[in-house]
């Protein structure tokens, strides 16, 4: 795809999210939004819908904390996946690692003609 189409935008792979995960820099919301402003990822709903609404990851503010969650395949939210926590570090890589999975299962997806 043209970088016209996605006005600019590369498409995030896995292997990307692998390189930011472990560079060893601190994530933080900044870096993390410069990230996802460059690099489109269907998979991501950062603080509201961002990506596509099912089989992805959201993350969002809860009172003084953070809030991470998946979807399933209705967009339906999945109350066993649902992480509460104080740290933006541990909030940041749940949210980007949830992300990259589902991006994986993507790529890894049967798809059947019936």
């Amino acid at each position: 795809m043209s970088p016209g189409i996605m006005g600019g935008m590369d498409i995030a792979t896995p292997h990307h999210l692998d390189e930011l995960l472990a560079d060893g820099e601190l994530l933080t919301v900044a870096r993390v939004s410069t990230y996802l402003a460059a690099h489109r990822l269907a998979t991501a709903n950062w603080f509201g819908r961002t990506g596509r609404p099912e089989r992805s990851a959201w993350i969002d503010r809860d009172g003084t904390g953070w809030r991470v969650w998946d979807t399933d395949e209705r967009a339906g939210i999945m109350d066993f996946t649902i992480v509460r926590t104080e740290s933006e570090t541990e909030a940041l890589q749940s949210f980007l690692r949830r992300a990259q999975h589902h991006l994986k299962q993507d790529g890894e997806a049967v798809r059947r003609n019936l």
